[in-house]
């Protein structure tokens, strides 16, 4: 969903990026603490809010002139730094966001979130998104209003939780499909946005489980469609998958890798099936492979969460050296579950 970029009224906040847009390369050191703002909720939903300050100083790396947020379990994003000039941007205000988290109700459930407020618009959208268990809110041009914040921030909250709660899981999506009356979508990039079935998904979470500000205007997004409060059962549905993350997977492993591909960190994931350990206990392995077979690292650590394993690579070797751009291949196992695909290294 896009976000509104601004109203009719004044800035409050100004943020300078003038010491980000040099030639210099500057990469922050690992560890480096956070000062994020941190809400627990009578959900069960944990929220990790970084404001545009907390990213400014603890997560943004520049690289011959690119700008990226760089984070452990969000990954890379690039950041626009030339069509808007971050002081002309009011970064979304980070006691709305929460209030907005505070206010979800109607579930139970065991989620951890990342929301990044950030200073700059994505390069790629230009707007508000979410990635697997994280949420990135575009600035405004100006104070954007608290419904607005309200609703853009539990929709993409309805991303988070569709990955979590229904993402690996046919049997889910098919029974929601059936209860809401749409169609399985082989390409969802042709069709429109308000007709895809994530977005109504999306849409269905904030409409159903949001605050009163995030569901002031009493609509969905798709006003063809019947409000979700008219579908009888969908509550009781969502809500269920909500309070089971970890349930109901099909068997099949499945992995995956973002960005792919990468020029500098890789997010490797693995589905966990029913049969797995999903507690975290043993060891969650990575292995990174050349052509030729070679071992090229290997990784003793990630995290699991929401039926799934993560683990990154940075591009480096064992020695610590950056590895040659190319193809690389991966195998990842947590238990008895173990899985393999392939990567592609960019060069920086």
């Amino acid at each position: 969903m896009k976000a509104q970029r601004g109203t009719n009224n004044p800035i409050v906040t100004r943020i300078s990026c003038a010491i980000f847009l040099t030639s210099a390369v500057v990469i922050l050191a690992a560890g480096t603490a956070s000062a994020a703002l941190t809400v627990e909720t009578s959900t069960g939903v944990r929220a990790n809010i970084h404001t545009a300050e907390d990213i400014l100083d603890h997560w943004l790396v520049t690289v011959d002139g690119r700008t990226v947020l760089r984070h452990p379990v969000a990954g890379e994003l690039e950041l626009d730094t030339a069509l808007y000039p971050w002081s002309d941007l009011v970064p979304v205000g980070a006691e709305m966001v929460a209030d907005a988290v505070r206010s979800l109700q109607g579930f139970q459930t065991d989620i951890d979130v990342e929301i990044f407020l950030l200073p700059g618009f994505p390069a790629d959208v230009l707007s508000s998104f979410a990635r697997r268990e994280s949420v990135f809110l575009a600035p405004g041009l100006g104070v954007q209003a608290p419904e607005t914040v309200a609703y853009v921030t539990t929709h993409e909250l309805g991303h988070v939780f569709c990955w979590a709660a229904l993402d690996g899981r046919s049997g889910r999506w098919a029974a929601y499909r059936q209860l809401r009356g749409l169609d399985l979508q082989d390409d969802a990039a042709a069709i429109a946005h308000a007709d895809r079935n994530r977005e109504i998904l999306a849409e269905d979470f904030r409409f159903l489980f949001g605050g009163r500000l995030a569901t002031v205007s009493g609509t969905i997004e798709n006003a063809g469609l019947t409000l979700p409060s008219q579908v009888h059962g969908l509550d009781d549905l969502l809500a269920g998958y909500l309070a089971d993350s970890n349930g109901d997977r099909t068997s099949a492993v499945v992995t995956r890798v973002y960005p792919n591909p990468c020029r500098d960190l890789a997010v490797v994931e693995m589905d966990l099936d029913d049969t797995a350990n999903k507690s975290g206990d043993g060891a969650l392995v990575l292995e990174i492979y050349d052509v030729r077979g070679r071992l090229v690292r290997r990784l003793e650590d990630g995290r699991i969460a929401a039926g799934r394993a993560t683990s990154t690579w940075d591009g480096n070797g064992t020695d610590g050296r950056r590895a040659a751009a190319g193809i690389y291949f991966y195998r990842i196992r947590h238990g008895v579950q173990n899985g393999s695909g392939r990567l592609l290294l960019l060069a920086r």
